[in-house]
């Protein structure tokens, strides 16, 4: 059973991004990258596994701006049936838990295609 949830069981629209993604979790620091986002969250693919449920903070890279600084929740895992990380990576959707109103407003923008990412 798939915990991911359908775009029309979603609370916020999303948008395919690739931005890179510096991570701070409880397992130490890694690097990922952001495949999309919403105003209330993301999907990142990352090579470690997290549990569902753990809180970190996050920066991220998106294009032409100062990084975006977030704290998020891990909602669920998604763990490739090849264990080859190369060619499937973990990947991870999360709920922003803290971010900046200007870093909410950015978000709207990009999603809205306002802004081009």
């Amino acid at each position: 059973m798939s915990l991911a949830k359908t775009a029309g069981q979603r609370k916020h629209p999303r948008v395919e991004v690739s931005w890179s993604v510096k991570m701070f979790t409880p397992e130490g620091e890694m690097d990922g990258k952001m495949v999309n986002i919403s105003c209330g969250g993301a999907y990142i693919r990352c090579s470690k596994l997290l549990s569902k449920n753990d809180l970190f903070s996050m920066t991220v890279q998106a294009p032409n701006r100062e990084p975006l600084h977030v704290d998020a929740e891990v909602v669920w895992i998604n763990i490739p049936l090849i264990p080859d990380k190369e060619q499937a990576p973990i990947g991870i959707g999360v709920r922003f838990t803290e971010i900046s109103v200007n870093d909410v407003q950015f978000i709207s923008n990009v999603v809205s295609g306002v802004i081009k990412n």
